[in-house]
């Protein structure tokens, strides 16, 4: 796919037209206008990917540009430029819907990193519609998003496996979408018109587990009220699902790996065999080889489960899918909560790329609930995520902050302040309370900076 087409706005005509002779240079297809009235025009007549604009021009603002873009076209990209000591400025037109910005003077190596980066997204999330569209026109993978190599290869793993009748070992720590995976192999078999049951085996006592698997008979134990019938009955001729498979006690390992050889069974309390035909998908987080050796896991159950395994990767494993993943949850708890949440700050999304996420796509998700919930503008901010991704973020700021060798203690002293601007979304009371420093010593500071200029 070709490069997008940007459109750069600034009254500098120096300015602009340098930009655009390096962006023609790089292979992009780019514009300038020298006014906001110019800009609009352009807008109106021809279709543009992204908008490069400056946030102070001679008849209109960059803000309504902003506004009258994506009125027009709401997956046009704007990227705001903006003076250092207007870093408030920014973020206001980030709220307004500008994806990202950049500060005077233009850093070359900066704006071609941030196109690289909008359109790389741009391109995942292209490829993503496609082959999801292309997946569920096949098979019902609802709710499995992923492009990376490790997620793609899992699909065809499900696509080739599914048909058969071979039981399966999932592998992935909590959070990964063990059952999600478990669902896609089910709905792809012949099987998909029976029940899908499942049963998570890691909270049940061992007396539970086992009527909760085989059902069990009136008076069968003291508050056995009725007779109940088990999973394996209720998954006849579908598949039973177990997770956390690892946290069965010995006792029903071993009544489990009689149901597999034989596929009969008796409830708890009870004489008359029964008969149930179910494929076994299960899945842990466990190292059952591990488990094996130290002899809390019986070896005969384990090749009987694992025909055929499959290991989840990790968020941090595959976080080239957070992008994906976001957005699909912002659109699914938008609507549940009926809210008009149009996208995340730059700055939000560079947390959640940066987070290590041990609770996987499960905390993922939470997270973007919760932000979808805590939103009181149209955009997810730093402060609707909860307080230890930001702890996390301004811990990495601060041990990836580059201070260029040579720097004199002014310019040392300016970028960690700006820095820590942009991390507290323009809050100076916050930004003086981490750096140890008075509100008005910030205040002073952009004031001085701002004469320099």
């Amino acid at each position: 796919m070709q490069k997008p087409r940007i459109l750069l706005v600034d009254d500098d005509k120096n300015t602009a037209n340098g930009l655009t002779k390096i962006l023609l240079q790089d292979g992009y297809d780019a514009s300038c206008a020298f006014t906001g009235t110019e800009a609009l025009n352009l807008i109106e007549t021809e279709h543009f990917n992204i908008i490069i604009t400056d946030m102070k021009l001679p008849d209109i603002s960059g803000l309504s540009i902003i506004e009258k873009a994506k009125k027009r076209d709401n997956d046009i990209t704007v990227v705001m430029i903006t003076a250092f000591s207007s870093v408030q400025n920014a973020i206001d037109a980030m709220k307004k819907g500008a994806d990202d910005y950049l500060t005077k003077p233009v850093n070359i190596d900066e704006l071609e990193l941030i196109l690289k980066r909008i359109w790389e997204r741009r391109l995942l999330v292209l490829q993503n519609k496609e082959l999801r569209q292309q997946l569920n026109d096949k098979y019902n993978f609802s709710g499995i998003i992923g492009n990376t190599p490790e997620m793609q290869d899992i699909f065809k793993t499900i696509t080739e496996i599914a048909p058969t009748e071979a039981s399966v070992l999932i592998y992935g720590e909590t959070g990964t979408g063990k059952e999600l995976i478990a669902n896609a192999i089910h709905y792809n078999s012949d099987r998909k018109d029976k029940p899908f049951i499942a049963l998570h085996c890691a909270s049940l006592s061992e007396g539970v587990l086992e009527s909760e698997l085989f059902g069990h008979e009136k008076g069968a134990f003291t508050g056995a009220i009725s007779q109940r019938r088990g999973r394996f009955e209720l998954a006849n001729g579908g598949s039973l699902f177990l997770d956390e498979i690892g946290e069965m006690n010995s006792h029903v390992q071993i009544k489990l790996l009689r149901v597999l050889e034989t596929g009969r069974f008796e409830r708890v309390g009870g004489e008359r065999t029964l008969e149930s035909d179910v494929r076994i998908i299960a899945a842990t987080n466990k190292d059952l080889d591990k488990e094996i050796e130290e002899g809390r896991f019986r070896e005969d159950l384990y090749y009987r489960l694992n025909v055929i395994n499959l290991r989840l990767p990790s968020l941090r494993e595959r976080k080239e899918d957070i992008g994906l993943l976001i957005d699909s949850f912002l659109v699914k708890y938008s609507a549940k909560n009926k809210k008009d949440i149009k996208g995340f700050t730059s700055q939000s999304v560079k947390m959640l790329n940066n987070y290590n996420w041990p609770g996987n796509v499960r905390e993922l998700e939470n997270t973007i609930e919760r932000a979808v919930v805590m939103a009181k503008e149209e955009f997810i901010e730093p402060s609707n995520l909860p307080s230890n991704i930001n702890v996390h973020s301004m811990k990495t700021r601060r041990e990836t902050l580059h201070i260029p060798l040579g720097s004199t203690m002014k310019e040392i002293e300016k970028k960690i302040i700006l820095e820590t601007l942009q991390t507290t979304k323009g809050s100076k009371s916050k930004a003086a309370k981490i750096l140890g420093i008075s509100t008005r010593k910030i205040e002073y500071k952009i004031k001085e900076w701002s004469n320099i200029q």
